[in-house]
């Protein structure tokens, strides 16, 4: 069973280093901004941290991971924590922008952008100067 868990990490440091590569080299529908981002934690809420965070559609996210794993019509945050680590958020909000993540569909929103990471934790992601 060890040997299960460390080729399952192995793969995902693999999937996020390929993902962070892609990321970073492919300029199409995605957005960048620094952002004030929160998730659950089994006291409640985590302490804010400002990071920056990559808005990219389902299309492209499984383009620059070589992968079907995301759906093509939603949009996800990716947030980079180093080291290979990541957490990638699909976004339950209503967004506007369509199959094109432009920095107008992210920023005119009301409140937090909220969705759920790769383990099911819920996150809120604060675009503007008023966070919640």
């Amino acid at each position: 069973m060890e040997i299960f868990k460390r080729y399952r990490i192995k793969k995902r440091y693999l999937f996020l280093l390929m993902a962070f590569t892609l990321l970073t080299l492919k300029a199409e529908a995605k957005y960048n901004q620094t952002c004030i981002v929160r998730y659950t934690t089994e006291e409640g809420w985590s302490k804010k941290y400002t990071v920056d965070v990559t808005f990219i559609s389902g299309t492209e996210l499984n383009e620059a991971t070589n992968s079907y794993k995301y759906s093509s019509y939603s949009i996800y945050g990716v947030i980079f924590w180093g080291e290979g680590r990541a957490s990638v958020i699909k976004i339950s909000n209503f967004l506007s922008c369509g199959s094109e993540v432009t920095k107008s569909c992210i920023t005119n929103t009301y409140g937090d952008i909220k969705g759920k990471d790769q383990d099911d934790d819920e996150w809120k992601i604060c675009v503007s100067d008023y966070c919640y």
